[in-house]
C-alpha cells in the first residue's frame, strides 16, 4: 500500500514538473552550466592529489596503527627501518641465475655502485654521506655491504665465505652475529650446514636522515644514480620510500587520454542507439546532450567535494568513467519513457508522462545507488570511503542533472518532433504518407514524423510493433516466450544453478590482499623492484618488535620464565622457526653475561639487576641492545624494554596476515603481555580486516536496499526477489573475479558495493515494470516489462562496459581489476534482470492464477459497488464518478441530492464521466494499451444520448 501511494504521489509530482518544465526550459538548462561552471572553476583551483598509502589502504584505526603509536610513545622507533619513508633501497642481481652475486667480479660491481650512489649530490649539493643516519665509525650501512668492502680489501679468494641467515665474524659469544636474511637473496648453501654456496641476489638499503625538500632532492639524486647505472655483470632494481607514492600519483594524467577516449565511445554508442530511420523522431542531438549532461554532473561533483576540502587520491580517477556510465544509463530509461507516450499530446503533456514515466525509475535506482555508496563510507578503508564519496555525489548530481538539464532538452526536441522538422536543419519536412511518391533516399533523409499528429487516429497505436526497435522485437517475440515456457524457465534455472555453483567454488579461492606492484604502472620501475623482492627475499620476513611498555621488573623469576616460555612459543611456530639463530632477546644475553661473569646472584636482585645492566653489559658486549631498553631518569626502573623476533617463509599476503596473528597471540598469552608491532603490520591489518570489512558493508547495503525496494516497488514478493538477486549477483563477482585472477583488496571492495548499485537497478527496473504492468496474463505482463525496460537494461549494461573498456587497457593492475569486475557486475546484472528475474517472477503465479486472482477482484468490486449504491440510497447522498477516478483515490466530496434536481445530478454525472473518458484516453494510449474503450471518445455522448439517460 505505502508504496503504491508513493508511486503514485511521485508520478503526480513529476507529471506537472515535467509539464512545468516543458512550458519554461531556458532556466533548467541554464543553471546545470551555471552550477557546473562554478564548481568545476573553484573545485579545481583547490584540487590536491594525494596518495598516502598507509592511510588510504589500511584500517583506519587497525591495531598495528594503534601498536605503533604506542611503541613510539614509549620511545622506540621500529627496528626494521627498511620500508620507512627514509631509506633507499637497492637490489642488485646477476643477470645470469647461475652466476654467483659472491664472486669477486660481481662484488666489484656492487662496490662500483655504491660509490656512485654515494657521490650523488643534490640540489643543494649534498651527498649522501652529508645526509646519512651516522653510526661510529660512519654511515649506517648494510651488514653484507661491511663484508664485501671487507673482503675486497683482504682480497684473499674468489667468492666470500659466509653463513646465512647470520655470520658471525668473531666466531659466536655474547657478540653478535651479523642478520643477512634480508640482504641475501636466491641462497644456496651446504646441505646440512649455513654455509652459503651461492646467492642471485643482494639487497642494499641506504638511510637519509634529512626531511622536506633535502630529503625529496636527495632521494631523487639516489634514483638518478641507480637508473644511469650500467653494468655488464649485474642488473640494479631501485625504490625509495616516496617512489611508490610518486608512481601513483603518475596515473590520473596518465588516465585523462582515456577518459577522453571513453566519452568519444559513449558519445558514439548513445547517438548510434538513439538514431532511427525517421529524420524527425530520431535524436542523436539528445544522445549527445545525455553524455554532455553526464560530464557535467562529473565535473560538478569532484569541484563540490574537493571545496569540501577532500583530496583527489588516484583511485578516484575511476569514478568519471563510472558516472559517465550512470549517466548514460538514466538518459537511455528516459528516452524510452518519451517514446512510449503519445505523439498527438502536447509537448509539455507528453514530457509529464515521460517523467512520470522515467524519473520515477531513475529516483529508485538513483537512491539505491546513494544508499550502496552511503553504506561504503562507513568501511574503515579511507580509500573506498573517499570513493563511495565521490561516487556518491557523483549519482546525486547526474539525477538533478537528468531531471533538469536533459527534460528540458528532450522537451525542445519534442517541439521539434512535434512541428515535424529536421533533426539537423530544423526545417519542416513532409511525413511519409505525403512523401510518399518520392525517392526512398528522399523518404529516408528528408521525411518522417507521426501523421495527423491532431487528429485522433488509432495508427500510432496499431502500428507500435512494427515501429519497436529491432531489439524490442527480439525481447517481445523471442524472449519473452521462452522465459514464460515451462522448458525455457528450466533451461535459465539449470544454467543459473550451474552460474552460482561455479562463483560459489570460486570464492573458496579467494586472493585477498594488495600487492605494492600492483599500485604502479606496468612499466614503473617500482614494479621491477618489488617483483625481485618477491623472488628472492621472501624466506626470512621483516623484524618483528615484541614491546612491554612497561614498568618492567625483568628480575623477577616469574617474568623472566615468562620471556624463556615466549622465546620458546617462537621457536616452535610455523612462522618463527630456529629463532635462536635470528631472534634478538636482551635478557637472554644478558643473563648469560651475569653467568659468565659470576654475578648470577644479580639476576633476582633488582638494584644489582639494574646496575649491571647499565654500568656493564649494555656499554660492552651488549651495546647492540641499547635501543631495546628504556630506562627512567636515574635508571631505578625500566620503564619499556622489547626482543626482535624475525619471521620465515612468509611468501603471499595470507601468510602475512597468518604470521601476524600468530605473533599477537604469542606475545599477549600468559602473565607478560607484549604486543608485536613491524611496519609491516599495518598493511597485513588490511588483509585482516577487508573480509569483515566488505562483508560488513554488503550486509549494510543489502538490508538498506531490501528497505528501498520495500518502499518503492508495491509488490513483496518482487522486493524478495531483488534482494535474492542482490545476493547472487555478489556471490557469482567474488567467485568469478577470483578465477580471472583479480584479488580481493580495496578496488575489489569498491566494486562489490557498486555492484550492489547497479543489481538493484537492473532487478528494480524489471520487476517494477512488471509489477506495475496492467496486462491480464503473466505473458503479456512480461511482454509489456521487457518492451519497457527490456533495452534499456541492455543499452545501460554495454554503455556502462563501453564506457569502462578503455580500462581493461591501460597499462596499471587497479585499473584494469575495476574493468573486470565492471564487467562482471554488467553482465550478471543485466542476465539476471533480463533470464533469472523473468523467470521467477512468473513463476509463482501462472495465468490460471492470475485470471482467478483477477476474477476474484472483479467480484469484490461488484459486491463493493452495490454495498456504495446501498449506502448512498440510505445516506441521500451520491458521489461524482470523476471523483472515485481521480488520481486513483478515494472519493473527494459527495453532493448531496437533495440540494439540486435529479436532472442536474445526472447532467453533473454525465460531465464528470465525459472528462474522465477523456483522461482514460490518453492514459490508456500513452501507456500503449490496447483497450476498446479507446475506441470510445467524449464526443459520443451526444445531446441525444442525453436525452434519452434523462
Amino acid at each position: 500500500m505505502v508504496a503504491k501511494i508513493l508511486d503514485s504521489k511521485l508520478r503526480g509530482t513529476f507529471f506537472h514538473y515535467g509539464r512545468a518544465l516543458a512550458n519554461h526550459p531556458a532556466p533548467f538548462i541554464a543553471l546545470p552550466l551555471v552550477l557546473s561552471a562554478i564548481l568545476g572553476y573553484f573545485g579545481g583551483s583547490r584540487l590536491t592529489l594525494g596518495d598516502d598509502l598507509e592511510y588510504l589502504f589500511t584500517p583506519e584505526d587497525g591495531q598495528a596503527k594503534r601498536d605503533g603509536r604506542a611503541m613510539r610513545e614509549a620511545g622506540f622507533q621500529p627496528t626494521d627501518l627498511t620500508a620507512s619513508w627514509s631509506a633507499g633501497r637497492v637490489i642488485v642481481k646477476v643477470k645470469d641465475d647461475r652466476e654467483n652475486i659472491l664472486r669477486s667480479d660481481a662484488v666489484d660491481e656492487i662496490l662500483r655502485l655504491d660509490g656512485t650512489i654515494r657521490n650523488a649530490t643534490n640540489t643543494d649539493g649534498e651527498t649522501f654521506a652529508d645526509l646519512c643516519f651516522r653510526m661510529d665509525p660512519g654511515c649506517l650501512e648494510s651488514n653484507i655491504l661491511g663484508l664485501m668492502t671487507n673482503f675486497r680489501v683482504l682480497n684473499t679468494t674468489q667468492v666470500m665465505n659466509i653463513t646465512y641467515p647470520s655470520y658471525n665474524p668473531f666466531g659466536g659469544g655474547l657478540w653478535p652475529g651479523m642478520y643477512l636474511g634480508n640482504e641475501l637473496g636466491g641462497v644456496e648453501t651446504v646441505r646440512g650446514s649455513r654455509t652459503v654456496l651461492a646467492a642471485r641476489a643482494v639487497q642494499l638499503v641506504y638511510h637519509v636522515n634529512a626531511t622536506g625538500q633535502r630529503r625529496i632532492s636527495m632521494m631523487t639524486a639516489f634514483r638518478r644514480a641507480v637508473a644511469d647505472f650500467r653494468s655488464d655483470r649485474v642488473l640494479a632494481f631501485f625504490t625509495s620510500g616516496d617512489s611508490l607514492n610518486d608512481e601513483i600519483l603518475t596515473l590520473p594524467e596518465r588516465v585523462m587520454p582515456y577518459l577522453a577516449l571513453s566519452g568519444f565511445l559513449l558519445i558514439v554508442f548513445a547517438v548510434g542507439s538513439c538514431t532511427m530511420a525517421d529524420c524527425v523522431l530520431t535524436k542523436p542531438w539528445v544522445a549527445l546532450v545525455g553524455v554532455v549532461s553526464a560530464g557535467l554532473a562529473v565535473v560538478s561533483s569532484v569541484g563540490l567535494v574537493l571545496l569540501c576540502g577532500q583530496t583527489f587520491p588516484s583511485h578516484v580517477a575511476m569514478v568519471p568513467f563510472l558516472l559517465l556510465g550512470i549517466g548514460v544509463d538514466d538518459m537511455f530509461i528516459m528516452i524510452a519513457s518519451w517514446r512510449k507516450t503519445d505523439p498527438r499530446l502536447a509537448v509539455p503533456e507528453r514530457t509529464g508522462h515521460a517523467l512520470a514515466d522515467a524519473a520515477t525509475a531513475i529516483t529508485i535506482t538513483s537512491l539505491t545507488d546513494c544508499v550502496a555508496f552511503a553504506a561504503g563510507t562507513i568501511t574503515v578503508f579511507p580509500a573506498v570511503r573517499i570513493f563511495c564519496i565521490y561516487a556518491a555525489v557523483g549519482v546525486a548530481f547526474d539525477y538533478l542533472y537528468q531531471i533538469t538539464f536533459f527534460a528540458a532538452i528532450l522537451s525542445l526536441a519534442g517541439r521539434r518532433e512535434k512541428a515535424g522538422r529536421h533533426w539537423l536543419t530544423c526545417l519542416k519536412v513532409p511525413t511519409n504518407e505525403e512523401a510518399g511518391q518520392r525517392s526512398s533516399i528522399y523518404r529516408l533523409c528528408c521525411s518522417g514524423g507521426t501523421p495527423n499528429q491532431d487528429g485522433v487516429s488509432d495508427q500510432h497505436q496499431n502500428d507500435d510493433d512494427r515501429q519497436l526497435p529491432f531489439v524490442n522485437k527480439l525481447l517481445c517475440n523471442y524472449l519473452t516466450p521462452f522465459v514464460v515456457n515451462p522448458i525455457g524457465k528450466l533451461v535459465i534455472l539449470l544454467i543459473f544453478i550451474g552460474y552460482l555453483g561455479v562463483g560459489i567454488w570460486g570464492c573458496f579461492h579467494v586472493r585477498v590482499g594488495l600487492e605494492f606492484e600492483n599500485l604502479v604502472a606496468d612499466d614503473s620501475f617500482v614494479k621491477d623492484f618489488y617483483r625481485a623482492e618477491h623472488r628472492y627475499f621472501k624466506e626470512y620476513g621483516p623484524k618483528v618488535d615484541i614491546v612491554d611498555t612497561g614498568p618492567c621488573e625483568y628480575w623477577k623469576e616469574e617474568v623472566q620464565e615468562a620471556v624463556r616460555n615466549k622465546t620458546s612459543s617462537f621457536d616452535r611456530s610455523l612462522f618463527f622457526k630456529n629463532s635462536s639463530s635470528t631472534a634478538q632477546v636482551w635478557l637472554e644475553d644478558y643473563l648469560k653475561f651475569l653467568n659468565d661473569t659470576g654475578n648470577s646472584n644479580a639476576a633476582t636482585e633488582k638494584s644489582l639487576f639494574l646496575y649491571h645492566l647499565s654500568t656493564q653489559f649494555l656499554p660492552t658486549v651488549g651495546r647492540h641492545h641499547k635501543t631495546s631498553i628504556i630506562f627512567n631518569s636515574n635508571f631505578s626502573t625500566i620503564k619499556a624494554s622489547r626482543f626482535v623476533v624475525i619471521a620465515r617463509n612468509v611468501k603471499t599476503k595470507e601468510q602475512e596476515k597468518d604470521m601476524m596473528l600468530e605473533a599477537r597471540r604469542i606475545s599477549e598469552h600468559g602473565p607478560l603481555k607484549m604486543s608485536a608491532y613491524t611496519i609491516d603490520f599495518v598493511f597485513s591489518d588490511q588483509i585482516y580486516e577487508i573480509w569483515p570489512s566488505t562483508l560488513q558493508t554488503i550486509l549494510i547495503a543489502a538490508a538498506a536496499m531490501f528497505v528501498v525496494s520495500l518502499i518503492f516497488i508495491p509488490h513483496c514478493l518482487s522486493t524478495v526477489l531483488v534482494t535474492f538477486a542482490l545476493v547472487s549477483i555478489d556471490a557469482g563477482l567474488v567467485g568469478y573475479m577470483a578465477l580471472w585472477g583479480v584479488q580481493l583488496d580495496i578496488v575489489a571492495t569498491i566494486s562489490l558495493i557498486v555492484c550492489i548499485g547497479f543489481s538493484v537497478d537492473f532487478s528494480a527496473h524489471i520487476t517494477y515494470a512488471y509489477v506495475s504492468s496492467e496486462a491480464e496474463t503473466t505473458g503479456k505482463k512480461m511482454r509489456e516489462a521487457l518492451q519497457t525496460v527490456g533495452m534499456p537494461i541492455i543499452q545501460s549494461s554495454m554503455s556502462t562496459v563501453l564506457g569502462l573498456l578503455v580500462l581493461a587497457f591501460f597499462p596499471a593492475y587497479l585499473f584494469r581489476s575495476f574493468f573486470k569486475t565492471m564487467f562482471l557486475v554488467m553482465v550478471f546484472g543485466s542476465s539476471h534482470g533480463l533470464f533469472i528475474l523473468p523467470v521467477l517472477l512468473t513463476a509463482p503465479c501462472p495465468e490460471s492464477c492470475i485470471t482467478r486472482r483477477r476474477r476474484q477482484g472483479a467480484v469484490a468490486n461488484q459486491a463493493e459497488k452495490k454495498e456504495t449504491v446501498k449506502r448512498e440510497t440510505q445516506t441521500g447522498e451520491t458521489t461524482s464518478f470523476a471523483e472515485y477516478l481521480e488520481d486513483g483515490s478515494f472519493p473527494m466530496k459527495t453532493v448531496s441530492s437533495s440540494e439540486m434536481s435529479r436532472e442536474e445530478t445526472i447532467e453533473r454525472c454525465l460531465r464528470d464521466a465525459e472528462d474522465t473518458l477523456l483522461t482514460v484516453i490518453l492514459e490508456g494510449k500513452a501507456a500503449g494499451l490496447d483497450n476498446p474503450v479507446l475506441q470510445i471518445t467524449p464526443r459520443s455522448i451526444n445531446q441525444e444520448t442525453r436525452t434519452t439517460t434523462l
